[in-house]
């Protein structure tokens, strides 16, 4: 069997029916073999198997991933092995996705640039787990946190559309968007959405002009997209 198809059974495994509540994110800090003997990898079986991948030691590479894994788990603990198994088995029998869910949750983790985004698509992940929002929203969602950097995303989620005494001087703003320079690094991603802007044309009051017409247009802004507002609601807690 195949290092991937390995880690995605074990994975799998652990997701639904390994009993999560003694995972923390202090075990992270604990990354040595000593997990083999306190019994830890026996409870969740994707660290004794990452640990059994590594052969004889636990290497840098291996150490980062099982951290990141150990983070989106610790996550989890909250959500119950029946909610769990319940969750995963309708995504796996139907039929929509060609990767399993574990698969798919490994590919993600992996690209994760480290233990704290892992985090955060747990946070998405438990949401999903917890019927808050679909399991395409939560691919999605995924795809999305995979583009923003860790502070632009706080930024998004805690002052992004704070209002303040400024707003009240936005001429012809709506209170819910921002100038594509006000949005920054945020407006190329699917956090937000582009506003058509509304243009106007009128006649030119001035004759001696050689243009007969004057077109007028708000700024191009943008608001928030339906996938930025549940991200934006997942992560309150994250980040509150």
């Amino acid at each position: 069997m195949s290092e991937i198809n390995t880690l995605s059974k074990s994975f799998e495994r652990t997701l639904k029916d390994s009993n999560l509540h003694n995972v923390s994110i202090s075990l992270a800090e604990v990354l040595t073999d000593s997990l083999m003997d306190e019994g830890v990898a026996k409870q969740i079986p994707i660290i004794g198997t990452v640990i059994g991948l590594g052969k004889t030691a636990v290497g840098i590479k291996e150490s980062l991933f099982l951290k990141k894994i150990i983070y989106f788990i610790s996550e989890l603990n909250d959500i119950s092995t029946e909610k769990r198994q319940e969750m995963i088995n309708k995504i796996d029998t139907s039929g929509k996705f060609k990767t399993r869910v574990g698969e798919k949750l490994l590919y993600i983790i992996d690209k994760c640039d480290d233990h704290e985004e892992s985090q955060i698509v747990a946070c998405l992940f438990s949401a999903f787990l917890s019927g808050r929002i679909s399991y395409d929203e939560f691919l999605r969602a995924s795809h999305i946190i995979s583009q923003v950097i860790f502070d632009d995303l706080r930024w998004f989620v805690e002052e992004g559309w704070k209002e303040s005494d400024k707003w009240k001087y936005r001429y012809g703003l709506r209170d819910d968007c921002l100038t594509v320079e006000e949005a920054g690094n945020i407006a190329s991603t699917g956090l937000v959405k582009i506003i058509s802007p509304e243009v106007s044309v009128r006649d030119q009051d001035d004759h001696k002009m050689s243009d007969p017409y004057i077109v007028e247009g708000s700024k191009l802004c943008v608001e928030v997209s339906d996938i930025g507002k549940k991200i934006s609601e997942i992560l309150k807690d994250y980040f509150g």
